[in-house]
């Protein structure tokens, strides 16, 4: 079902980094509402004021290109190692690991010190479930 499967262990162990980029995610996603709120009244302006701000428009979206293109490229790379970002604002991340023989996802939210939850794959935050040991089997194991 995944491409990569991580161990409690494995996980844990990278969560420094994650937490250093999903607060940079943040940044990110805060500039880029920041920037778009700034760029909108710009855009509704009559059209003789439009080129007076047309340069200013043009700086503006090219931000908010930037900033999405950022973006974009941070969730990319989580993905590509098999971490998947479910809630940027509230820090939810997803890990796909196997207990007792079935595809899970290991899941954390920004500001737990360590993943001591996982869910079903299909199933959201609101039904995770304890994980009963740091040690359980995972794919690698078996």
């Amino acid at each position: 079902m995944f491409n990569k499967y991580y161990t409690i262990d494995e996980a844990n162990v990278i969560l420094p980094d994650i937490r250093e980029e999903l607060v940079y995610l943040q940044n990110l996603q805060h500039e880029l509402h920041m920037t778009c709120r700034c760029l909108n009244p710009l855009k509704r302006k009559k059209l003789e004021e439009e080129y007076k701000n047309k340069e200013d428009i043009f700086l503006l979206e090219a931000a908010v290109d930037f900033l999405e293109i950022q973006e974009f490229q941070l969730i990319r790379q989580w993905e590509k190692s098999g971490i998947y970002i479910r809630n940027i604002d509230d820090g939810y991340v997803d890990f796909p690991a196997v207990i007792d023989g079935s595809s899970v996802l290991l899941c954390w939210r920004q500001g737990e010190e360590f993943i001591s939850y996982y869910h079903n794959v299909f199933d959201s935050y609101s039904k995770r479930k304890r994980i009963a040991s740091a040690n359980e089997k995972t794919e690698e194991d078996e």
